[in-house]
């Protein structure tokens, strides 16, 4: 019987189950595409052997992390979670299927939460009985890493859900923020605004890629300025996708860059498909 259910195990997911299985909390992994479970636990594999070379863990406690990874290629065995997860791709239409599938499945004390990083939580609560119950619970990349959970409520949610996500992330390390339910919620409403300027920079030709990714890291103490942080997130068209979220429901000014819209068309989403605002070999 495991505590938390965590369905989709991408990128994201399978970060996800690896930041529970750190903290030794009971947690199992639902994926129905098979080389999706394979490629995730070898990038965990790799992340948790570059923790044994900087001496940070040994290689018995990364074999013991590895042990806690329960994977399963059945959405059954989420029933007995008391908290269920959802990792999938950002598609409300998807996310409100899958969902009413959950519905079926968990007992109606179950939390149900979305790590949507800006769609409706109130929309995808319409769908379960007992809606107080949902709320989003958004990590961010690299979830081991990272600290930070926004813990959004929705019109439903109730404070008791909202006590109980907070406790969860406190319980697994991470520092829990909460938000009310608004189109990319804190911290990607202030980061894609940022990215939108830094693309119609780019597109206007006032700078190189390089030179501005430079100014946010010197000029404005980032770590990695917007454009290479979206090139190495893999996530150039999640943020059109949000963008134009952000322009629909909050502003049209936010709507996303003529640039920006073409290297989608391009396939150009960033590092891992070898090319973004920066080529990659």
């Amino acid at each position: 019987m495991s505590r938390v259910g965590i369905i989709g195990l991408g990128h994201i997911g399978m970060n996800i189950l690896q930041t529970f299985a750190q903290a030794g909390v009971d947690a199992v992994g639902v994926e129905t595409d098979e080389s999706s479970i394979a490629r995730g636990l070898e990038r965990s594999k790799s992340n948790l052997s570059g923790l044994v070379k900087k001496g940070k863990i040994n290689p018995e406690r990364q074999e013991d992390i590895l042990s806690k990874m329960k994977v399963s290629r059945d959405l059954q065995d989420i029933q007995a979670s008391q908290f269920v997860i959802e990792a999938i791709f950002e598609d409300i239409d998807l996310k409100k299927r899958l969902f009413k599938q959950v519905n079926a499945i968990v007992s109606k004390e179950c939390v149900i939460l979305s790590n949507t990083s800006s769609l409706s939580i109130t929309e995808m609560a319409s769908v379960v009985d007992a809606p107080g119950r949902f709320a989003g619970m958004h990590f961010f990349n690299p979830v081991p890493i990272m600290k930070l959970v926004e813990v959004v409520r929705g019109l439903h949610t109730t404070q008791d859900t909202l006590e109980a996500t907070k406790k969860l992330a406190q319980e697994i390390g991470k520092v829990p923020i909460v938000c009310a339910d608004s189109p990319a919620f804190v911290v990607n409403r202030m980061l894609n605004a940022l990215a939108q300027e830094a693309v119609l920079m780019l597109e206007e030709g006032i700078a190189s890629a390089e030179d501005i990714d430079t100014g946010a890291r010197l000029g404005l103490g980032h770590p990695m300025g917007p454009l290479e942080l979206f090139d190495f997130l893999g996530a150039i068209h999640l943020l059109e996708k949000v963008l134009d979220t952000m322009a629909k429901e909050l502003d049209p000014k936010f709507r996303p860059p003529l640039l920006l819209k073409n290297m989608v068309r391009a396939g150009w989403w960033g590092k891992e498909y070898g090319r973004g605002f920066y080529r990659y070999n």
